[in-house]
């Protein structure tokens, strides 16, 4: 059964539909710039009628398929259709150690495929943890169980089980296995042996679950019936791969808002009223915002979410690593990569420092990637940042409930957080922007704030922290990132010119203009 796909504007929320029932359909691409398309206002009232109907509205829950089938022309190569970076190793309730214990992971795919392999990392880990064995797996609904006819054993160098090296990665072999782009995926793993705490990621919303301790190797368990607790980290697991007729991986790089932090939550409150989190909304990170654009406009490109909460363009503030100190190991070493979308800043911001620093550490980070030959799409900082420690300089009035607009530039006296902030993106906007590597500027800025408070949020991507996005919010970053810089869409019905019908803010897919990195 053909499966029709229509692209349109974002606030319509009928974005490239998801297939819910897991079985892979074959879709093509509907034109629908009305200026552009034979019968193009027939199409519009079409999806304004199915926009008033609520059909295909929301955020997809599971599965999902390609929206366009592989091009011919495209020789196979390796590419990123899901990825973690590493924040640390240290302990927590999730990530005490153990032995004999088997951890199921879910994660989401940003690009379909039929070959893949599994990365694993201990780079911040302090001693060597044993895999005894680990399955790729298709997800349920969320739940610990998976699919049991496509739960297939990974190998390493040809043998069921490998030693991880404190400070090492490990990559499966590669594996036959068929998944679409937006579908679930468990990765399950057997830790033979005692084994400390080891490197992790915060998978926030999302439930990964294990046996107890002692309970031997269960990545065969289907059921999910041996998977007794739940836990909310990613442990060691790092990044899927496809192997199969690609453009490249497009890199997300940044701190808690790249990460996807408070993407679940809905946008059914206005500020300074907070929104409160949407049960099953578990893919809406910038990422997968991302995958769901470029396939909606004919791109085989796989999308890598490199964010990890507290970080940094300056020196660190936590346990996590500066951009500086990990933009090696995160991004540089992704397979075939394409673009680099660089998002640093608010949290130097909130830690009271100076526009100027940040500069010249955003400075650094790009002539890193330039240095290596990928071109940067840098972006602007959306709103907001308050400086709340009184001690310094740039403290000032923060939001309250007598004031939630407090601390604004343009509401009295402003933060100094949010007058660095100003400063620091009009040097993104002008010297930034002419650095050598710097192909084009994501201006998150003009696409998230508040034409009447340009230091907050528009209420309806606010989560209510002022500082994260909510759902659609984060899909508003995803639909300001310029495409100029990636290979042509591969679909020949599209025209470039006209890409995207998109609202106010999203109109980046329109005219544009790129430099050579």
């Amino acid at each position: 059964m053909e499966d029709i796909r229509f692209v349109t504007d974002a606030r319509m929320r009928n974005l490239p539909r998801v297939v819910e029932d897991g079985r892979a359909r074959s879709s093509r691409l509907v034109c629908m710039d009305r200026l552009t398309c034979p019968g193009g206002a027939l199409i519009l009232f079409f999806l304004l009628f199915s926009s008033l109907c609520g059909c295909g509205s929301g955020v997809s829950k599971e599965m999902g398929t390609s929206t366009i089938p592989p091009h011919p022309g495209l020789s196979p190569i390796w590419v990123g259709s899901w990825g973690d970076s590493m924040t640390d190793a240290n302990a927590n309730a999730d990530n005490g150690g153990g032995g004999d214990r088997t951890f199921r992971f879910l994660v989401t795919s940003t690009i379909d495929g039929t070959e893949a392999r599994v990365k694993f990392s201990n780079v911040y880990g302090s001693t060597p943890v044993t895999i005894g064995a680990a399955r790729l797996g298709l997800g349920q609904n969320g739940t610990p169980a998976v699919n049991s006819s496509q739960n297939v054993s990974l190998s390493f160098n040809g043998g069921p089980s490998t030693v991880l090296a404190a400070g090492s990665t490990v990559t499966s072999d590669p594996v036959a296995f068929s998944f679409g782009a937006g579908q679930v995926l468990a990765i399950s793993v057997y830790l033979k042996g005692t084994f400390g705490p080891v490197s992790r990621h915060d998978s926030y919303f999302v439930t990964n679950y294990a046996t107890p301790n002692s309970a031997g190797d269960a990545t065969a368990d289907t059921g999910g019936t041996g998977f007794t607790s739940t836990l909310g980290d990613w442990l060691l697991v790092n990044e899927v791969d496809v192997y199969g007729p690609y453009q490249g991986t497009l890199a997300m790089f940044g701190s808690s808002t790249t990460d996807g932090f408070k993407s679940n939550y809905g946008d059914t409150a206005i500020y300074p009223a907070g929104n409160v989190p949407l049960s099953g909304q578990t893919n809406a990170r910038v990422s997968d915002w991302m995958s769901r654009r470029l396939l909606g406009l004919g791109y085989r490109i796989g999308v890598i979410n490199a964010g990890i909460p507290s970080d940094t363009i300056e020196q660190r503030v936590s346990s996590s690593p500066s951009a500086t100190d990990r933009i090696a190991q995160d991004v540089l070493s992704l397979p075939n990569l394409l673009a680099i979308v660089t998002y640093f800043g608010s949290i130097d911001l909130r830690a009271c420092r100076y526009a100027s620093g940040m500069e010249n550490a955003t400075e650094h980070v790009i002539s890193l990637a330039h240095a290596a030959n990928f071109p940067v799409i840098m972006a602007t900082l959306p709103p907001s940042a308050f400086c709340t420690n009184q001690s310094s300089p740039n403290a000032g009035p923060v939001p309250n409930s007598s004031d939630p607009y407090a601390g604004g530039i343009n509401s009295g006296a402003p933060n100094g957080a949010e007058v660095q902030r100003a400063a620091f993106n009009a040097w993104v906007r002008s010297t930034g922007a002419s650095l050598p590597g710097v192909v084009a500027i994501a201006d998150y800025d003009l696409a998230l704030r508040d034409p009447q408070h340009i230091s907050f949020m528009l209420p309806q991507y606010n989560s209510g922290d002022n500082q994260h996005m909510n759902g659609n919010g984060y899909g508003a970053e995803a639909h300001a990132v310029p495409l100029g810089v990636l290979p042509p869409s591969l679909n020949p019905f599209w025209p470039q010119k006209f890409s995207f019908i998109a609202p106010r803010y999203f109109d980046s897919d329109r005219n544009l203009s790129v430099r050579s990195p």
